[in-house]
């Protein structure tokens, strides 16, 4: 276990694609556009969203339950968007970036447990971005490549 602030990280898995023997996945290569392009010069996208465990909920039944079904979910959708699952890459031989999926991709799945108010974190009211900038996961970014989604959940302790 890793600890980064108030944020515990429990466990950090791999999401792949729902592949089935049916339909095996393969490579996908797909261009960006000149308006994608334009987003270079910003940095990536960081959402953060909220949702409140039931009284009833605990770290046994989250890992249990709702951790198992949030992982088939993310699967199940990763099929439909590949993409999301892919790399964005530039190699050196390459005139323009490109995002590419190889059917050993994965998405970064992030557990933690954090000491943080919850209500405060998810509420309506001014606070600093240091406070929510532990909640965000990070993304692996190389040279060449950089992943395009990582996940990250936690619930209080």
């Amino acid at each position: 276990m890793e600890s980064n602030g108030s944020l515990e990280i429990l466990d950090v898995c791999k999401v792949a694609p729902f592949s089935d023997s049916s339909e095996p996945l393969s490579e996908l290569s797909l261009p960006l556009t000149f308006f994608d392009t334009l987003w270079f010069r910003f940095s990536p996208v960081e959402r953060v969203f909220f949702y409140p465990l039931t009284d009833s909920s605990d770290p046994t039944s989250f890992n249990s339950v709702i951790l198992p079904k949030l992982k088939r979910s993310l699967s199940l959708t990763l099929r439909r968007f590949l993409p999301l699952a892919g790399n964005l890459t530039w190699p050196s031989h390459a005139a323009h970036p490109f995002i590419l999926y190889t059917p050993n991709d994965t998405v970064s799945l992030t557990v933690a447990e954090s000491e943080s108010n919850f209500d405060r974190l998810s509420g309506n009211k001014p606070r600093k971005a240091t406070e929510s900038h532990p909640l965000v996961p990070k993304l692996s970014i190389s040279d060449e490549t950089a992943t395009i989604l990582a996940v990250q959940t936690f619930f209080n302790k």
